[in-house]
């Protein structure tokens, strides 16, 4: 290695290392923050009622879930939180200090003493090598294995975790320590069909019912005192948007995950009893499956980008939030800010291209997950297809269908919501729409391959700029996935509620309180 990149390299380790000791509170810091939970005036007790579109998944526990986005961090925790997107700043939860190691290719991990699961037994470092062994498993739902797949993890001690891997670690370690909840290796076969559901967090299961709800008793044994505020939490399944609105207008739910935009802005814009509440950045793409049928051509591929109306979109579905840069990677240091808006709204170049390509009337079947959002996307793609001579269809599934389709890699073409809170390059190796292992789409080649390697490998070093540009510019010719929006996610929630925190694994539940 090149000693002046080892300087840059080992300055920024130094930095992150740094921000990562400096965050590792004592519990009493811990304990006075989450107190606060966003306001002062949080009360001991009560029962939280969350409204959520999509039914609780205890199987996917392991990957980023919106069916589990407002139960899953109250069960299952991960060793720390990134908050609300803050990648540079995360929390201590199971691990208390962390160090990287010179070479940005080693890290040691401190734990948490005195943690049990529910079930009594002691959390230790032999936990964490099971949890990272499951999410390598091939019917494991992580989006982590390819980047835990380079890793090898040795317990140094009973609480002492050492992490060795073969590709940079400083964009990608917070964010899979995050990703990556700790499980209990004596009741996790349970989690299949739901009739084990333990961790270590500030609530235990009291109820599950496959398709309806689940039901959080605090856990009187947590580790942290003063922590959970809550008694209990009611997590219903209501899937359309309208009834959410009720739900919350009744007062029979404080929180909601799944609301249209319009939907949220309407009940939000009505007083000071609600407010939107930011979760994590999601881009939304239209993913064209290559390997047969009209998008075999480039050509063709190319004109379904300018055949979409990103701006109308963007207001009538997002009410007018987030952007249509077209750019798969969230803003920052790499970011290629020349490629933006590659794709512009232009309908009679769309109608050439798709001419060229001998696709006019071709049948474009299109998957989506049962959801408000993507129905009223899809809506509008649909008919600026139909508008530039194509025939959309649309294939809507729920939520376990969809999933198992895509993995399958028979989704064909589909539309996607994927979280964007990381760096490129924990993104080409996690985001299913674009990472090489594990991926949904079908599409494939060396020069991609090549790309994707390039940005991982060159992780936050100096190269790193142009190996993102490199490949985003190759993605953007290629036009297999097509940036719709990037827009913040919308959870709405009571002002009778604070402490509202979210991970890339949801509600961090454990600071939520109902206020006085």
């Amino acid at each position: 290695m090149r000693s002046g990149v080892s300087r840059i390299r080992g300055a920024l380790l130094l930095t992150l290392s740094a921000v990562l000791v400096a965050g590792c509170q004592s519990a009493v810091d811990l304990q006075q923050q989450a107190a606060s939970g966003g306001s002062t005036a949080c009360r001991a007790g009560g029962t939280l009622v969350v409204a959520s579109a999509q039914p609780p998944l205890p199987a996917r526990v392991l990957a980023q879930s919106a069916a589990n986005t407002l139960w899953a961090r109250g069960v299952f925790e991960p060793l720390l939180a990134v908050k609300n997107g803050d990648v540079k700043n995360p929390e201590p939860l199971l691990a208390t200090a962390w160090k990287l190691g010179a070479d940005d290719r080693s890290a040691v991990l401190t734990l948490r003493q005195g943690v049990t699961f529910h079930t009594g037994r002691p959390f230790t470092a032999a936990d964490v090598l099971f949890t990272f062994k499951q999410a390598l498993a091939p019917a494991s739902p992580s989006n982590d294995k390819q980047i835990i797949a380079g890793w090898q993890l040795e317990a140094t001690g009973d609480h002492d975790v050492t992490i060795r891997s073969k590709t940079p670690l400083s964009p990608v370690l917070a964010s899979v320590l995050d990703d990556t909840p700790i499980v209990d290796s004596q009741t996790y076969a349970g989690l299949a069909d739901g009739s084990k559901i333990v961790g270590t967090g500030p609530f235990e299961v009291e109820k599950y019912q496959p398709g309806s709800q689940i039901v959080l008793v605090r856990n009187d044994k947590y580790w942290q005192p003063g922590l959970p505020h809550l008694d209990r939490i009611e997590n219903v399944v209501i899937p359309d948007s309208t009834a959410q609105l009720a739900a919350l207008r009744s007062a029979r739910t404080q929180l909601a995950s799944g609301l249209t935009t319009q939907d949220a802005q309407t009940v939000t814009r009505q007083g000071g009893q609600f407010q939107l509440q930011d979760s994590l950045q999601a881009v939304y793409s239209l993913v064209l499956d290559t390997t047969s049928g009209v998008f075999a051509d480039k050509a063709a591929r190319q004109a379904v980008g300018y055949a979409i109306d990103r701006d109308r979109i963007k207001q009538q579905v997002f009410g007018g939030l987030g952007t249509t840069a077209g750019v798969v990677w969230p803003e920052g240091g790499t970011y290629p800010k020349d490629l933006e808006n590659t794709y512009r709204y232009d309908p009679a170049k769309a109608r050439q291209l798709i001419q060229q390509a001998g696709a006019a009337g071709a049948a474009v079947p299109i998957t989506i997950i049962n959801n408000p959002q993507l129905q009223a996307e899809y809506q509008i793609i649909a008919n600026n297809l139909t508008d530039v001579g194509l025939k959309p269809s649309l294939v809507a599934l729920p939520a376990p269908d969809y999933q198992a389709r895509l993995s399958a890699q028979k989704g064909g073409n589909y539309l996607s919501f994927r979280g964007l809170v990381d760096t490129p390059s924990l993104l080409a190796q996690t985001n299913p729409d674009v990472r090489l292992q594990g991926a949904h789409r079908q599409f494939t080649s060396p020069e991609y391959t090549a790309l994707v390697q390039s940005v991982i490998q060159a992780g936050s070093g100096p190269g790193a700029a142009k190996a993102v540009h490199d490949l985003t510019a190759y993605m953007l010719d290629q036009a297999v996935q097509h940036v719709v929006v990037t827009t913040p996610g919308i959870m709405v929630r009571s002002t009778a509620v604070g402490g509202v925190a979210v991970t890339s694994g949801g509600l961090l539940a454990r600071e939520t309180c109902l206020v006085r």
